[in-house]
């Protein structure tokens, strides 16, 4: 009797626990599997649909609610800066949702920090709290390809330019804002210097402005060495920043975007 009892329990809950999952995929995702999925592809062996179940199910809780793990590779990070009236942190003050990418997967909605002195990215893991606070953790960059970072009036994309290949390009290793991507190149290296005021560590922000001209980035320091990138075309871009009043040691990263735009037209319009 005990023996019939438990085939007939599971015999009982089985159909129930597919039902159930069956329900879930019809909000969640189509391609669960449930026996009516099987129907026409022969007899049905409920141990192997049992097990395709289950992983499925282990892998959406994981995308969805397990922390990601795989971020949680790093040193914990401190706030060195804790007396400073200017942070090294990137736009501190603004709201912003975040997104990591490493090399196996993307990482969305999650709380991030760029440190533009020490050139790290900085995760805030919420699935677990030390001494009552949210631990953050400096990520090892070796797992990250790049992160981007969306405010409501901007969107930032980062990438990690790795030795040795970015040597090529003339760039240091490091994170660069990939500000635009056409037949030419405008990368940012969001970074800060250290300064000493009345005793107390402070940290101007810095942005270094690059642009490529072939295979190679060049950093642009002012309207001289902006001008020699453009080659024959230069006369014509000249005209540009007169036109619209672009002084290049104050341009912004629109005003960087919109000259090399502007040459990016040159080019196709010479062919």
């Amino acid at each position: 009797m005990k023996f019939r009892h438990t085939i007939f329990s599971i015999n009982f809950l089985f159909p129930l626990f597919l039902f159930t999952v069956s329900l879930t995929s019809r909000g969640q995702n189509a391609n669960l599997l449930n026996i009516n999925s099987l129907n026409g592809q022969g007899e049905i062996n409920i141990n192997t649909l049992i097990e395709r179940q289950i992983v499925y199910i282990q892998t959406s809780y994981s995308k969805k609610v397990e922390a990601p793990k795989e971020l949680i590779n790093g040193k914990e990070y401190e706030s060195y800066y804790t007396r400073s009236q200017n942070k090294p942190l990137l736009f501190v003050n603004k709201k912003r949702t975040a997104t990591i990418i490493t090399k196996s997967r993307r990482y969305n909605n999650l709380i991030l920090h760029y440190d533009t002195f020490l050139d790290e990215v900085i995760y805030t893991d919420t699935s677990r709290t030390i001494n009552n606070m949210f631990p953050q953790i400096a990520l090892n960059n070796d797992i990250v390809d790049g992160f981007n970072l969306y405010f409501e009036d901007d969107s930032l994309l980062f990438r990690y330019f790795r030795l040795p290949e970015c040597a090529k390009s003339n760039l240091k290793e490091g994170y660069y804002e990939i500000a635009y991507q056409g037949k030419s190149s405008f990368i940012i290296k969001h970074t800060s210097s250290f300064y000493v005021k009345e005793g107390r560590s402070e940290y101007k922000y810095t942005p270094e402005n690059y642009i490529r001209a072939g295979d190679v980035f060049y950093r642009v320091k002012n309207k001289g060495n902006l001008l020699k990138l453009f080659g024959e075309k230069s006369p014509e871009v000249k005209r540009y920043l007169h036109m619209s009043r672009i002084r290049i040691r104050q341009a912004d990263k629109n005003q960087f975007v919109g000259i090399i735009k502007f040459y990016d037209s040159l080019l196709t319009a010479s062919r």
